[in-house]
């Protein structure tokens, strides 16, 4: 992991669970970690908790809902002015809503769909995809 020191990753998801624990373990090894979520305040929680216990790299909370495709761009944008772009992308955002298959509500699917796949990972891929092509 030392030759990820210092570089730049961006955790979808990053505000509970899975993304927290990877954006966590990211910055005890010394990365500089985007961590993007819809709730910013877990993210910055966590930020502050990084801090507290040392690690060497550093957590960056930002708000951004991968369902839209405005937020994802500004995103990038600021992670390019800020950072000069993404080393490694961990795509881990998803969301559940509690609606039955057969009776749920569509508008609910919808966008449990749109967070993996149509808008947030199409749209992240391809800015992802951009920033290392930069890089």
């Amino acid at each position: 992991m030392d030759r990820w020191k210092g570089r730049v990753a961006l955790v979808t998801g990053a505000s509970v669970g899975i993304g927290a624990t990877i954006a966590k373990e990211l910055v005890q090894y010394g990365m500089t970690v985007v961590g993007c979520a819809r709730s910013l305040d877990k993210i910055q929680a966590l930020a502050a908790e990084c801090k507290s216990a040392g690690h060497s790299g550093v957590l960056i909370p930002m708000k951004c809902d991968l369902t839209n495709a405005q937020d994802i761009q500004s995103m990038f944008a600021a992670i390019k002015a800020q950072h000069k772009g993404v080393d490694v992308c961990i795509n881990n955002a998803g969301l559940a809503h509690p609606e039955s298959l057969l009776s749920g509500k569509t508008s609910a699917w919808k966008n449990m769909l749109d967070v993996r796949t149509h808008c947030g990972s199409e749209n992240l891929r391809r800015h992802c995809f951009e920033a290392f092509r930069d890089n």
